[in-house]
């Protein structure tokens, strides 16, 4: 007959399992059906509908989500009450970046007017005018990044005395595939590319410090890199693009201190990953498709977590600050909120 002393371990042993095992299910992420935003229409095969979210954003205290429409329609939905405002009937060709803190918008007007546009104002700041292709905002809202397409950056100073360029950047190849700013304003991150017979496309990211004249880092891999999404993760210590090699779409994260590649995925069945969003806590990293699947990423770990996939492709994506929903745009013209839970909450 075994001895007590055996019963009693193996009771502490099962004690042990049960806890871990309860831990392990309260430390995983789930996403869970809120309610949703506008009204489902069909999509079309051809092109995208007018009311397609082409890129969203929540505001700072997370009541309220700004989305661009494929049309350059610029509207705000109040999340308490599910009713949408046009924002003061700008048409944005290209709406580059929303500044959180500030709570201002920089965008590319239809007369190729580069304006800041405060949302809790209505005022608005001509910064300069011409075709610029991509851009961006500090978290602050006190710095901008401008690029035409070609091998120049221009550094804006956002202040009350008239913004200015600051600095000019000299990139190795066209600025193409994105440009974004970290939050925090010390970082640049351009995407690059070019295009020759016999030779394919050329593509490469760019990491300049703010304080210094040439890159801290080049990552080149061989793929398509950045043509949808370009971002710094919210403490800036990560970069994520997506990729694109043999139409079939991928992405892609490195630590910037290092330049170690931390999450690397690719051929995925759809052509391009249109949309990735960085959790508030810079844990995970949200990504969605042509091809309508959802995934959440955990980072430290290298793999999905959360895996859904919506009948139709998703065109835009984006957590709150609150670290509560991650709002999902898809192709038949609707907004899906979704609460977002993650490690002991």
């Amino acid at each position: 007959m075994p001895h007590p002393t055996y019963f009693y371990l193996m009771k502490n042993l099962l004690i042990i399992f049960l806890f871990n095992f309860l831990c392990l299910s309260v430390q995983g992420a789930t996403l869970d059906f809120a309610f949703q935003l506008g009204r489902q229409q069909e999509p079309r095969l051809d092109k995208l509908l007018p009311d397609v979210a082409r890129q969203i954003a929540f505001s700072n205290d997370s009541t309220k989500l700004i989305a661009k429409g494929m049309d350059g329609t610029v509207v705000e939905w109040d999340l308490q009450s599910r009713q949408k405002r046009e924002i003061n009937r700008i048409h944005a060709k290209r709406w580059f970046a929303y500044s959180m803190d500030a709570n201002q918008l920089l965008v590319r007007k239809a007369n190729d007017n580069i304006t800041i546009l405060s949302l809790g104002s209505s005022d608005e700041t001509l910064l300069t005018n011409g075709q610029y292709e991509s851009g961006s905002l500090s978290a602050e809202g006190t710095l901008a990044v401008l690029s035409k397409g070609n091998s120049e950056v221009e550094v804006w100073q956002l202040v009350k005395q008239g913004p200015k360029v600051v600095k000019t950047l000299r990139t190795r190849f066209p600025v193409r595939n994105g440009l974004t700013l970290s939050d925090n304003g010390r970082f640049i991150a351009t995407a690059e590319g070019t295009y020759q017979d016999g030779e394919g496309h050329r593509t490469a990211i760019e990491i300049w410090n703010m304080t210094d004249e040439h890159p801290i880092r080049v990552f080149n891999t061989g793929e398509i890199l950045g043509v949808w999404n370009v971002l710094f993760s919210p403490d800036a210590k990560m970069l994520a693009v997506d990729t694109q090699k043999n139409a079939h779409s991928g992405i892609r994260i490195w630590e910037i201190e290092t330049g170690r590649q931390l999450l690397i995925k690719s051929e995925f069945e759809a052509y391009w990953t249109r949309a990735l969003a960085f959790s508030p806590t810079s844990d995970y990293l949200a990504s969605g498709g042509e091809g309508g699947n959802l995934r959440v990423w955990d980072i430290s770990e290298g793999e999905s977590v959360i895996w859904e996939t919506y009948p139709t492709g998703i065109q835009a994506l984006a957590f709150s600050p609150n670290n509560a929903y991650l709002a999902v745009a898809l192709w038949d013209t609707t907004i899906q909120i979704l609460h977002w839970r993650q490690g002991n909450e």
